[in-house]
């Protein structure tokens, strides 16, 4: 991982599906965790997909795609970002016009600046990297097609933990071999890889330390295991050896991972990830973590300790980016940020522990909407103003009012 300060944004101009940006750019600024919610079909995994494939460039392209032509290259990746390779889907039906430019701009201390443009005509229906980008890529293609081998030895920065979890939760186990297959989004194929990585690490740990585990994963368990009511487990030896399985709360006795709650199955991949990644050398992790909804399937109250893993996650390092329809993911980050400014570094009985609390300049959120995003993060206090998402409640609450009137104003 990096330690030196990042600077990102990401702009679209143009008419791409959901987000009109005619008139002007959209420019969003990316924070160490920043949130993007909104109603469904508004642009947040588009956009958050695009943030992936240049976070992770050189990874995708040199692994997915080892064609001697950019254009082609950067085509087939972002378009197996969302899909498989068989799908007859294409990037072009979300370009509304003639083209779309796509910007992604990184500033790092210590690190080259990145400037780099991709630009969409719907008449060719291919992706086109300009000018520093394209330059990069053909190096990237050449030092492949010269060593074949060296594809290999490029460390992927970024992983992206697609909504789709239980998914892995029914085939882990009875059919892994089917979550490489190239029917799948590149997502879910490298998601794949990071979880056999993960299983490895905690198998390390349960061989080498009888199950005891290293700090940051036991901080992660203290988090989200007594909301999830157990945790995932992986088997060493017996007939589910180099099986995942759930381990139910008061219980020696685990059960099949398919066998668990859909909340459990949508959320153990995840946890059991960011567990393993503090069991891999610094070099080793994904600087960048990209999560679809996070919340799917949960409790509240596990939605809260999820949103407290997220900023756990932030404070150790990480930049997330994380798509949800979760109002109680807001109004925990908010409650993480006053606990910054206001507990200083004591501990309260009750109150967030020092390692979740979030510093404000850490956090970003954007309201998806009506074609466009807007910042909803107050740039005195640093809180995310839930005030407006909260149109839902208020038109329940005023649906309710009529209801319980309707003696006196319809009778």
């Amino acid at each position: 991982m990096i330690d030196q300060p990042i600077r990102e944004s990401i702009s679209i101009e143009g008419h791409l599906g959901p987000i009109r940006a005619v008139s002007s750019p959209l420019v969003l600024e990316i924070s160490p965790l920043t949130v993007f919610i909104g109603p469904q079909g508004t642009g947040k995994s588009l956009v958050s997909q695009l943030l992936y494939f240049f976070r992770d460039a050189q990874y995708l392209i040199s692994g997915h795609s080892k064609q001697d032509v950019p254009d082609v290259s950067v085509t087939k990746v972002i378009e197996g970002i969302r899909s498989g390779e068989n799908s007859s889907g294409s990037f072009s039906s979300f370009v509304m016009g003639k083209s779309v430019n796509i910007q992604y701009i990184r500033k790092q201390t210590d690190q080259p600046d990145r400037d780099w443009t991709i630009t969409y005509h719907e008449q060719n229906r291919q992706i086109i990297p300009k000018n520093k980008l394209r330059k990069e890529i053909e190096s990237w293609l050449t030092k492949v097609a010269d060593n074949p081998a060296s594809s290999g030895e490029i460390q992927s920065q970024a992983v992206f933990v697609p909504a789709e979890r239980s998914f892995f939760s029914r085939l882990i186990n009875s059919a892994p071999q089917s979550l490489g297959s190239r029917d799948l989004p590149i997502t879910m194929r490298e998601f794949t890889r990071v979880l056999f990585k993960a299983a490895d690490t905690h198998q390390k740990w349960q061989e080498e330390k009888d199950g005891e585990l290293p700090l940051e994963a036991s901080e992660i368990e203290d988090i989200i295991a007594r909301e999830l009511r157990g945790r995932a487990v992986f088997s060493r030896k017996g007939s589910y050896a180099r099986r995942w399985q759930w381990m139910p709360e008061q219980s020696e006795r685990p059960i099949e991972i398919e066998m668990a709650s859909s909340g459990q199955m949508e959320t153990w991949p995840m946890v059991s990830m960011a567990q393993a990644m503090f069991g891999w050398e610094p070099w080793q992790r994904p600087l960048f973590i990209h999560i679809e909804e996070p919340e799917t399937h949960l409790h509240p109250s596990a939605q809260v300790a999820i949103a407290k893993l997220l900023a756990y996650l932030c404070n150790k390092g990480f930049r997330l980016v994380i798509t949800t329809h979760s109002l109680f993911i807001l109004y925990v980050l908010n409650n993480l940020v006053l606990a910054a400014q206001n507990l200083q570094n004591k501990d309260f009985s009750g109150l967030p522990v020092a390692s979740q609390r979030l510093n404000p300049n850490l956090l970003s959120a954007y309201l998806f909407s009506d074609g466009t995003a807007i910042s909803i993060r107050d740039r005195e206090s640093g809180e995310l103003d839930e005030s407006k998402l909260s149109s839902v409640l208020g038109n329940l609450e005023m649906e309710y009012n009529h209801i319980q009137a309707y003696d006196i104003l319809w009778s």
